[in-house]
């Protein structure tokens, strides 16, 4: 308990200028005369001129020199609701104390007395600077026990947290020497309960000074007092499991949750939740995260952030493992130091999250397996049609070489490929197919389909069959012989001529014969199907082009290359 647990009191002001109307220099907050202000309430005259200086000096007050135990009592600075809290002084050795005392009518609370002696016990067993020393535990001449301590002149971190929210380091400082004596309480087998700015005070020097050990536990204990107390801590600053369950399953992480709750109220001047009332606080500690403390506080260093996450975690095995590691975080950053802890990562917070809410982790899980079931069964069907129409387009695919124009004795590409444009859109109407013009300028012979032509062009586009021919003027008619062979044997499959208009010799082409090459791409079987030179058809065919052929200027045709262009056209037996 510390002076900062009651509730703001009536302060009468002495060193006031006298009232104008009473003469009275007693006053309350905003100067306001107490002797008026009784008057009227009183409903007394106002034309009475008695102060309220003169009344209280006819009173016989028996209290003047108050005494509790060997201490003289000066003044009350405290009060809370088990105890109250007096400046005092010791009587031999003249030193002034922080006196704590039961209230009166706990006299016959067996429970508030247990407390209340624990809280001394607790207190007085630990021997650190930053912890305030109890220098005696008694009993008044009532009955009622009482224990006197050191006396903090300069408040606690409640009344100063104004004025180091603009210190960051000084803030850092504090709460590592007050980390340390809260290690040192757990090296006891203490733990606190009760952590927050009111019960953190400070000396004359403005050195942290750890009070109040009211909800204090130990740690090797399970007494019945333990499990029955209903007093669990100031909201805001209790760890969830503090309030949710009993209080031997606690453990020094109740804590430091608590020590992250003050350095979080000291840089944003609020604690880490709030709420309109008790429950609610707890209620969003146990279901919500902590807020992180650059959204409240902007200008705080992004380790500090950290330090303060780990320590706010919901789940305590999460936070550090002990006031010590707290305390050598907040050192590492005070020396300019890498700190221990780490940022929760985003698959960590999943996976506590779903601990949380199991049921809807478990539906959300069960939709991203269906979502996932759906995304591999359409990748698979894709994949699966990418295959089966890449291998219907390998069936269905040509080659189509450079006719050879007989008039001009040169390869007519600009032919070949308007052939293989318009075969394209005819075939496409029945299925994939893919028709592949080929540009070779160095191609020693063109529309001769030689197996030279039909490797290379093989090898280049694999494409299943090669389309090739001559292209020659008669009667005014373009005359069009085409050739479709087996791109891997050279085979015949198809031979046919066809006359029509030069503008239109190309689209008849592709009406005319793109039946038959659809016949013959949908087969997968071509022996069956293959021209041989039995064929009387092909033998009269074949040397009829060999005739207009031969009839071409020879230089185009290479000495060592005859022969080949010969067989190529007919059988020679």
């Amino acid at each position: 308990m510390s002076a900062c647990d009651i509730s703001d009191s009536v302060r009468i002001e002495t060193d006031v200028a006298a009232c104008e109307e009473c003469g009275s220099t007693s006053r309350v907050g905003r100067g306001l005369c107490l002797n008026c202000l009784l008057q009227r309430g009183l409903g007394a005259p106002t034309e009475n001129t008695e102060t309220l200086d003169e009344v209280l000096d006819e009173i016989d007050v028996r209290d003047a020199d108050w005494r509790i135990g060997n201490y003289q009592v000066l003044e009350e600075i405290g009060r809370g609701g088990m105890g109250v809290i007096y400046r005092a002084r010791q009587r031999h050795s003249r030193r002034i104390v922080a006196l704590k005392r039961v209230l009166s009518f706990h006299a016959d609370s067996r429970e508030t007395l247990a407390r209340f002696r624990r809280e001394a016990e607790a207190a007085a067993s630990l021997d650190h600077p930053n912890i305030l020393p109890i220098y005696e535990v008694s009993e008044s001449e009532d009955g009622l026990p009482f224990f006197s301590m050191k006396f903090a002149t300069g408040g606690s971190l409640l009344d100063a947290a104004r004025t180091l929210r603009a210190d960051p380091r000084r803030i850092v400082q504090l709460i590592a020497k007050v980390t340390r004596a809260v290690q040192h309480a757990h090296a006891q087998g203490i733990l606190h309960r009760d952590l927050k700015p009111g019960n953190i005070l400070l000396d004359g020097r403005g050195e942290p000074l750890v009070s109040d050990f009211g909800l204090a536990k130990w740690l090797d204990t399970s007494s019945d007092l333990t499990r029955t107390l209903t007093i669990f801590g100031t909201p805001g600053y209790i760890a969830p499991e503090q309030a949710q369950g009993p209080a031997k399953n606690l453990t020094a992480a109740a804590d430091i949750y608590s020590l992250g709750a003050v350095l979080f109220d000291l840089f944003t001047g609020r604690p880490p939740f709030l709420g309109e009332h008790a429950l609610a606080v707890i209620k969003q500690a146990s279901d919500k995260p902590a807020p992180k403390l650059r959204a409240l506080a902007s200008s705080a260093d992004r380790d500090l952030e950290t330090i303060c996450a780990k320590c706010l975690e919901r789940e305590p095995q999460v936070r550090y493992r002990s006031a010590g590691d707290l305390a050598e975080d907040l050192e590492r950053w005070l020396e300019g130091r890498p700190i221990i802890a780490r940022p929760v990562s985003p698959p960590v917070r999943v996976w506590r999250w779903s601990k949380r809410n199991p049921k809807l982790a478990g539906s959300l899980a069960a939709c991203l397996l269906l979502g996932a079931a759906a995304i591999v069964w359409q990748t698979q069907s894709r994949r699966l049609s990418a295959t089966v129409r890449q291998d219907v387009l390998a069936a269905h695919s040509v080659a189509v070489l450079p006719f050879l124009n007989l008039d001009s004795t040169q390869p007519d590409k600009g032919l070949s490929g308007s052939i293989a444009r318009t075969l394209q859109g005819e075939l496409s109407r029945f299925g994939p197919v893919r028709i592949v013009p080929v540009s070779r300028a160095e191609a020693w012979l063109a529309g001769t389909g030689s197996l030279q032509d039909i490797k290379e062009a093989n090898s280049s586009t694999k494409a299943r069959a090669i389309l090739t021919g001559t292209e020659r003027m008669v009667n005014g008619k373009l005359r069009l012989s085409l050739r479709l062979m087996s791109a891997v044997t050279g085979d015949v499959l198809l031979m046919r001529s066809v006359e029509a208009d030069a503008g239109s010799a190309d689209s008849t082409l592709a009406r005319v014969v793109a039946p038959a090459i659809l016949s013959i791409l949908d087969a997968k079987d071509w022996s069956r199907i293959t021209l041989t030179s039995q064929d009387p058809g092909m033998r009269n065919q074949a040397a009829r082009e060999f005739i207009q052929i031969l009839q071409l200027p020879m230089p185009i045709f290479p000495a060592h290359k005859l022969p080949e262009c010969i067989l190529s056209l007919i059988d020679i037996s």
